[in-house]
């Protein structure tokens, strides 16, 4: 294309990770610009100018999300390109620009990088099993809830928690591994987090001096992890290869992972279900007997027990752990009919 929008990745850490792909887009641009507020690169514009043979501007927050039709214009015009480190559509301001220049019939490219999204698989860790991925902001910009929030439900479902620590690149401030932690703690919903938490905290992952480590959210806090950028990982269920990986490849202790079995659906369910139970049966009282049960009454039930076994249905349909208990349901009032003589089948 001779005019439009290229998004070219960086990738994880600096200049050399420019793909090949990535240099000759780069080239072909007849403006360069580089996005250095969504993630921390240990590299510069002049250095990014060197390698790639043009001249490289920096790209302010402000220009990137309240200036972008000006952008927008000028590719109307010539080529233009943003560098963006890691992965170019990870963020959600860049995939905004892609589609207001769909919109507006600009020409785009993309060139995909690597990203923290998949090197997280560097720790032993299944990227397949990881949920919902979520950014803890800086103090200022508003509690922790949200981030608890999708570790308390992925670890639900057994699956990992990738947070992302948040930046302001033009204050040079990045939230820290032991920050992070701390502020985890000082919300105080131990159910999805607190010191006895199995945690992965990562950084610097694609350079040479990456670090990789697990243990407890108290012991990760007080060690010092480096300078940034820095991650931190919840896992959920342990196939017996991650655990070896956590172990081998994190360090992490026996006492760390000794135990740490998070609470799945079904696990949830028990404790609910078993709890109620325990209170009827605590509680009961029985009615006035003898009672006369007509065939109205024995209809009824029948009915209340179709209603279950098709919201059982429904739930299985949504892969929903639900769906046993309302089969269980069902199948206690059948059962109960049965065993007061109201009603004869086989299981």
């Amino acid at each position: 294309m001779s005019a439009g929008v290229s998004l070219i990745s960086i990738g994880l850490r600096d200049e050399r990770d420019l793909s090949l792909r990535a240099l000759d887009e780069a080239r072909r641009c007849d403006a360069l610009y580089v996005e250095t507020y969504t993630t921390k690169l240990d590299t510069t514009p002049e250095r990014l100018a060197a390698l790639i043979g043009r001249p490289v501007e920096p790209l302010p927050r402000s220009r990137m999300e309240e200036e972008a039709d000006a952008l927008l214009d000028e590719a109307r015009r010539r080529r233009v390109g943003v560098l963006v480190g890691g992965d170019c559509l990870t963020a959600t301001t860049h995939i905004s620009l892609l589609l207001d220049a769909r919109r507006r019939g600009i020409p785009t490219r993309v060139v995909h990088g690597s990203s923290i999204l998949t090197a997280v698989a560097e720790t032993g860790l299944s990227p397949y099993k990881f949920g919902r991925t979520v950014t803890l902001p800086l103090p200022e910009k508003g509690p922790a809830d949200t981030v608890l929030n999708a570790v308390a439900e992925n670890l639900v479902r057994g699956l990992h928690t990738l947070i992302l620590l948040d930046l302001d690149a033009e204050a040079d401030r990045h939230l820290t591994i032991s920050q992070a932690i701390q502020i985890l703690l000082d919300a105080d919903r131990p159910h999805a987090f607190n010191p006895e938490t199995l945690t992965v905290a990562v950084a610097r992952l694609g350079s040479e001096t990456a670090t990789i480590r697990a243990g407890k959210a108290s012991e990760i806090a007080v060690e010092d992890h480096g300078p940034p950028p820095h991650t931190l990982i919840i896992p959920g269920h342990l196939h017996f290869l991650e655990a070896e990986a956590l172990k081998t490849i994190g360090n992490c202790p026996d006492t760390a992972l000794k135990g740490w079995k998070p609470r799945g659906e079904i696990d949830r369910l028990i404790e609910k279900y078993a709890r109620s139970c325990r209170g009827a049966i605590d509680g009961l009282r029985l009615g006035a007997l003898p009672r006369e049960i007509g065939e109205k009454e024995v209809k009824d039930l029948i009915e209340h027990a179709e209603r279950y076994l098709r919201d059982a249905m429904y739930y299985a349909s949504e892969r929903r752990a639900t769906a046993l208990s309302s089969v269980c349901y069902s199948e206690g009032i059948l059962d109960a009919l049965r065993l007061l003589g109201l009603v004869d089948f086989e299981w």
